[in-house]
């Protein structure tokens, strides 16, 4: 079981015509099992910080570390979903799933048997043998977290996962994710520009600044693990909602 401590992390990027700090000492700890989400205007880093922490690049100073590890390149102990699908066309929906666990070295059976079970948590069982070409674009964002959840990390990140899906089929992946959650929890962090997205979701929410990146706020979500797409309507969502969106604004202004 991890958690995640990210201690004054910064993160330069440099060009032969440039130097850019995209992140400027960042720190935030998630709890084992916490899902996180994070929101902030475009270009102010959510996604340099995720790929901190998948260990896709190294920050320019500080530490990440997952449980007791410092972070120093991907592991097995994490997993990314991305906004573009990320099925291989040529291999079924049950073949994508076990993609992970075989480049694991785990037996076919094994594979098949785990790639079973999280089919049928996001829904996906009666689809096993379906090509990714005959999938409409949330089923196919199905498989990536049925994959991504199959191959037994201990975190889950998530990058816009659900950033190009239209409005209906992101709820379904709310309350899909939200299943599969409820069913085998994972520490989560969560990068959004939807804040009703990061509300619904997340124990807590995460607000960045503009470029260069930093935590300008936490916010704590009070709704329980058990939510329905109705709550968004209520006046302590709506109040939340709005208080994001304020700060947001105000970041913005303060940067220009």
């Amino acid at each position: 079981m991890a958690d995640i401590s990210i201690d004054r992390v910064s993160k330069v990027f440099t060009t032969a015509r440039k130097r850019t700090v995209a992140l400027n000492e960042t720190s935030l700890a998630v709890a084992t099992n916490e899902i996180v989400c994070v929101v902030g205007p475009s270009g102010c880093g959510k996604t340099t910080l995720l790929n901190l922490i998948a260990g896709f690049i190294g920050p320019t100073s500080g530490t990440i570390t997952v449980g007791s590890r410092e972070v120093a390149g991907p592991g097995a102990d994490r997993a990314v979903v991305f906004q573009a699908d990320a099925v291989f066309p040529w291999l079924n929906v049950g073949d994508n799933v076990g993609y992970g666990m075989r480049v694991q070295g785990l037996g076919r059976r094994e594979r098949a048997e785990r790639a079973e079970r999280y089919l049928d948590l996001v829904g996906l069982a009666e689809f096993r043998s379906a090509y990714p070409k005959e999938l409409s674009g949330g089923m196919r964002k199905r498989v990536d977290l049925a994959r991504a959840y199959a191959s037994g990390p201990e975190v889950l990140l998530l990058d816009e996962p659900f950033g190009a899906l239209d409005l209906f089929t992101k709820e379904a992946m709310w309350l899909a994710l939200q299943g599969v959650v409820r069913a085998e929890p994972k520490t989560i962090v969560f990068v959004t520009h939807d804040i009703e997205e990061a509300l619904f979701l997340g124990d807590r929410v995460v607000v960045m600044t503009p470029r260069p990146a930093r935590v300008h706020s936490v916010v704590d979500v009070p709704f329980g693990a058990d939510r329905d797409l109705d709550l968004r309507a209520g006046p302590e969502f709506q109040a939340l909602r709005n208080e994001i969106a304020h700060t947001l604004r105000e970041v913005h202004d303060d940067a220009a």
